[in-house]
């Protein structure tokens, strides 16, 4: 009851947020400027195939047993990033959909839970370097941006995904799951089934062992830094299709500031409202207008949604319950 309060709360948080950005910053207009180009915005859905690639790929490329394929990794991905846009937990509710399915392939709960973890961790370090990245132009652009008050939210959305990193590093190679088991068992009588213990410390054992593997690690990390340049070059086809004139480092910034803040604020559903103060924030930042800019967060929620239904559908068909 408590959770379904709160879920509602921040539900309508997003929804007054999004209401204040679509009034005062010409929301009609914005949508009027996508109406103008509707048939065009398959080319969005396309854009989308690279970053769904190389994400896949990271994945895959940190697997060392009863490895996936590419197309199974791909779908996977693919329903997996639906799910995290649409429920409330965000990218933890797709990291447990993607552990779920990769075991429905034939994956062992050590495999599929060790390199799902392990790609989260990747994710949230390539996210910070491309958000560090993002910092330096910024920067670069307009070093009297340090006053200001929006700066200090990119900076402590920057800080939060630094300590994340640091956190699960920690957590990996200190073996803390392990050290927490065997405390909180003598300390307050906590105890779990057998099963159930021994799947935590291989997880446990399976993330130390591969934080070790520097190649596998260093070319995940390449390739999720891709993913999240594949995600820009998304908007970066979006302003093409509006007829906006665009620059690659512009449409970087937007999207990797874009996406900190949205993990950040991951209680807010599908990060409604979130996702759109930030667009207008940053794209009037590098230069657009607020219709451009409002323009752009409601072509983002657009190729989700677009790209979103066929997931749905894929994993009604692909991976529903059999029955006998």
């Amino acid at each position: 009851m408590k959770k379904n309060i709160l879920y509602i709360i921040y539900l309508l948080i997003g929804i007054f947020i999004f209401q204040w950005v679509y009034s005062f910053f010409a929301g009609p207009e914005s949508i009027n400027l996508i109406i103008e180009n509707k048939f065009k915005l398959i080319f969005i859905v396309v854009a989308h195939i690279p970053t769904l690639f190389f994400d896949s790929l990271a994945w895959v490329c940190l697997m060392s047993k009863n490895r996936l394929t590419i197309l199974q990794a791909l779908k996977i991905t693919w329903v997996a990033q639906t799910s995290g846009k649409f429920i409330p937990t965000g990218n933890i509710t797709g990291e447990f959909v993607r552990f779920y399915l990769a075991k429905k392939c034939g994956q062992r709960f050590v495999d599929s839970s060790s390199t799902v973890v392990a790609d989260l961790v990747v994710a949230t370090f390539a996210l910070f370097v491309v958000g560090l990245f993002s910092l330096i132009c910024i920067l670069e652009i307009d070093s009297n941006v340090v006053g200001n008050y929006n700066f200090f939210y990119l900076l402590s959305s920057l800080l939060v995904i630094m300590i994340s990193c640091l956190i699960f590093f920690l957590i990996i190679r200190k073996r803390l799951v392990k050290s927490f088991l065997k405390k909180s068992s003598k300390l307050f009588k906590f105890s779990l089934k057998r099963s159930k213990l021994v799947n935590l410390l291989r997880l446990d054992y399976s993330l130390y062992k591969l934080s070790y593997k520097k190649k596998k690690l260093f070319k995940s990390l390449i390739l999720r830094i891709l993913g999240w340049v594949s995600g820009a070059f998304e908007i970066y086809i979006f302003l093409i299709i509006i007829g906006v004139d665009a620059k690659l480092i512009d449409v970087i910034l937007i999207e990797s500031v874009t996406a900190m803040v949205r993990s950040v604020a991951f209680f807010i559903p599908a990060g409604l409202g979130i996702q759109e103060l930030t667009f207008i924030i940053i794209g009037e930042y590098v230069g657009y207008s607020g219709i451009v800019s409002f323009s752009m967060a409601i072509g983002r929620r657009l190729r989700e949604i677009l790209v979103g239904l066929p997931a749905i559908i894929i994993w009604y068909v692909s991976y529903k319950p059999k029955i006998n």
